[in-house]
């Protein structure tokens, strides 16, 4: 009885997740004002799940490219790659400034030199033109990843068990 409760909880929780993210990346935020790199730092701390760490952040952005404007097959394979990988860097940094500030740089190098290959012109330009736009996502992902810590220990405090919220 308890372990079914506990799944539908999961479930219920995961799917809340799943459906707030999807809003987010639909409603129009600013352009790089978005909590998805944020909840994949995050990952680590809400599943003991390593499969679901990396691949639902992945599968939202997918999911969600499709009815948003195209975007280059390059640029976007190196985003997935960023949100595929994000939370393993962040498992092994364990330490939210520290990874929001790594997976940052990581997304500044990596996408942005996709941007540079997909529209040729100055590699220097490209990352120069890029800062202003991954300045935003420093910043997003820091106060999302603010929110998110508040909201841990807040979840924790009123708990009576220590199991990450979203594992069953």
């Amino acid at each position: 009885q308890t372990c079914d409760l506990m799944n539908l909880f999961m479930n219920k929780s995961l799917m809340l997740l799943v459906g707030l993210l999807i809003i987010s990346r639909l409603i129009g935020l600013p352009t790089n004002f978005s909590p998805m790199l944020a909840v994949a730092i995050f990952m680590p701390r809400l599943t003991s799940r390593k499969s679901i760490q990396s691949f639902l952040p992945a599968g939202v952005m997918l999911l969600t490219s499709i009815f948003l404007p195209p975007v280059d097959l390059l640029i976007l394979f190196c985003i997935i790659f960023i949100f595929l990988i994000t939370p393993i860097v962040s498992r092994q940094i364990n330490n939210l400034v520290y990874s929001c500030i790594s997976n940052v740089l990581l997304w500044f190098f990596v996408v942005n030199g996709a941007v540079w290959i997909s529209g040729g012109g100055s590699l220097v330009e490209t990352y120069i033109a890029a800062i202003p736009f991954d300045f935003r996502l420093l910043l997003s992902t820091s106060l999302y990843l603010l929110l998110f810590n508040s909201l841990e220990k807040f979840v924790k405090a009123h708990s009576q068990d220590n199991k990450k919220i979203l594992d069953s």
